[in-house]
This record gives C-alpha cells, structure tokens and sequence, in this order.
C-alpha cells in the first residue's frame, strides 16, 4: 500500500497527539522595572513547530517581584513573586511577561516550559475509532 502525502501528515498528527511533544524549557533574561519580555514559541523553539500550539505552560517566578502574563495577546493572569503557576486549558502560540513592578526582574529568576502533553489511551483509542 502506498502512502499519499496526506496520509503522512495524519499519520504523523496522529503520533504528536498520542505522543504529546518534548518540554521546550528556557529561563527568561532580566525585564526592567515596567518593561517586557515577548516570547513567539516558533521562533524561540524551532522544533517546537510540530506540535504547535503548546497546550501546558508552567511558569516558575523565583523573582522578588510580581509581573503579569499575556498569552496570545490577552491578559491572562497576575503572577506573585515566589510562585509556580500552570495552565494546561489554552493553546499557546506566545506570551508575554510584563514587570509590573518598581524593581527589576534578575536573569534567569522567572522560568517557562511549554509542552503539548499526550493523550489519554481512552481518548486515543476514540480518535483513532472515530477518524480510522
């Protein structure tokens, strides 16, 4: 049987959804006080384009300060100093953290990782029934 390039490209969305994608880790740069830092995952993760959008983002603020975070252009939540937040409900395609604070943001004290995570083997085996 021979295989057509749209075959391929199910086959292969197929295997990313089952499989889910690496993590794409990285710890942001200093932000001045009032200033931002603008991530595209596509252009930060060039791997990253094969499972886009990114379905998970944990970000750790290790920072003194509290910023905010924009995702795909949207407000989308306020972040505390010293705190671990997550969100596995909205497609990621970019984001922005934003130091609304008087001090600066040290490098390396705010991190991210993105990840798009697996399905189920129950949700698998539905799609696979499903679209098969």
């Amino acid at each position: 049987m021979r295989f057509t390039t749209v075959d391929l490209r199910e086959q292969r969305a197929l295997t990313v959804l089952r499989d889910g994608s690496p993590n794409f880790f990285m710890n942001l740069g200093a932000i001045a006080a009032g200033a931002f830092q603008y991530v595209l995952v596509e252009d930060q993760f060039p791997k990253a384009r094969k499972y886009q959008p990114m379905m998970s983002i944990v970000i750790t603020n290790n920072s003194g300060e509290n910023v905010d975070l924009q995702v795909n252009g949207q407000d989308y939540a306020k972040l505390p100093a010293g705190v671990i937040w997550s969100d596995t409900e909205s497609p990621i395609w970019s984001f922005k953290i934003i130091n609304n604070d008087a001090t600066n943001v040290a490098a390396n004290e705010i991190s991210v990782n993105l990840s798009s995570p697996p399905m189920s083997q129950s949700e698998y085996t539905r799609y696979r029934t499903l679209y098969s």
